[in-house]
């Protein structure tokens, strides 16, 4: 069985899912994983919470063909993947700042589990375009290493993986989970429960230990702090990583186009359809126009210090300490 679905036992999750809409949450453990190239003695990849949905998708995704030119992006939720998506495929293709306007994100780059997370409109089937597109393809996922296609590891094309501060991504990924996934708890709630690994794609610690531990040639390891302190500097990462001759007014132009305003105002990549497609589906048309409810919220490397309690704070920080001593070779991955 390469797929195992464990019903989630904790008395807190239980007491409280149905409230929160999060009935459909589940544990899965992928018990296909020895061809990962992966650098831990004795490695065995810990459950994941995901969607019941997840086994719409499973197998195709582990089975799927994968081509040498394909062009992959891997990330935990909430940690800059819109920006890099958008960075990578004007980098690819270009730098045709036209094309990316006329056509959406996720139809460039689609988001192949996606069925595998919520219901969607008939129409839409992300997983079917990637397996449809014609070459290059663009493909972004979520999933850690071992739910990833077995072909991957062979064919090994480019994948770049981008990480960002926990606190950041929690805070973020809460409002984000409230505007598509139908999340009701608080704030408190939701933080809690991500430190006890029941959000989707959680355990978040392990996500990116393992990553940061392939041994994989073709990958190109970013970081949200990075990209906002240096954007020039990431964009030329980039391109040369891919083997894209740029010139300097043509990093300004894609620095200028990836600026937050610019990506907030820009059509082709905020999602506001999908958000506004959700509130509707959940009779919650009055939050329109919430700022908190926009897919590019606030794009802030400390926001989070404005909405986190003091108590919070302490406790993600503690989380992360626990999960990673000071003295271990991964703590550099959560500052």
């Amino acid at each position: 069985m390469t797929f195992e679905y464990i019903d989630i036992e904790d008395p807190v999750f239980r007491a409280n899912c149905q409230e929160r809409n999060e009935e459909d949450y589940v544990l899965v453990r992928c018990n296909d994983y020895a061809s990962v190239p992966i650098n831990i003695p004795n490695w065995t990849p810990k459950p994941v919470c995901l969607s019941r949905r997840f086994e719409r998708v499973a197998q195709t995704i582990k089975q799927m063909e994968v081509r040498p030119d394909d062009v992959w992006i891997v990330t935990y939720p909430k940690s800059g993947t819109t920006w890099a998506q958008e960075l990578i495929w004007l980098v690819c293709n270009e730098f045709d700042f036209q094309k990316a306007q006329d056509i959406p994100l996720d139809a460039r780059f689609p988001f192949i589990e996606l069925s595998g997370l919520r219901d969607l409109p008939e129409t839409i089937n992300p997983l079917q375009d990637a397996l449809q597109m014609p070459s290059p393809r663009f493909i972004k996922s979520h999933l850690p290493p071992a739910f990833l296609p077995n072909a991957l590891w062979s064919v090994q094309p480019k994948m770049v993986y981008v990480r960002r501060n926990p606190k950041s991504v929690a805070v973020s990924y809460y409002h984000h989970s409230v505007s598509l996934h139908c999340y009701n708890g608080t704030l408190d709630q939701f933080i809690r429960s991500m430190m006890n690994e029941l959000v989707y794609y959680s355990p978040f610690h392990q996500h990116l230990i393992e990553y940061s531990e392939l041994r994989y040639p073709n990958m190109l390891s970013l970081c949200y702090e990075d990209m906002k302190r240096d954007l020039p500097g990431t964009i030329e990462r980039v391109c040369r990583f891919y083997n894209k001759p740029f010139t300097g007014e043509q990093v300004t132009r894609l620095a200028d186009h990836l600026s937050f305003d610019r990506m907030r105002q820009n059509a082709s990549v905020n999602r506001s359809e999908w958000v506004e497609f959700n509130l509707k589906q959940t009779n919650r048309a009055d939050k329109l126009h919430d700022n908190n409810m926009r897919f590019i919220r606030q794009g802030q490397t400390d926001g989070w210090r404005k909405e986190l309690s003091e108590e919070l704070i302490e406790a993600m920080d503690r989380w992360t300490l626990e999960r990673v001593p000071p003295s271990s070779k991964y703590a550099r991955l959560f500052q």
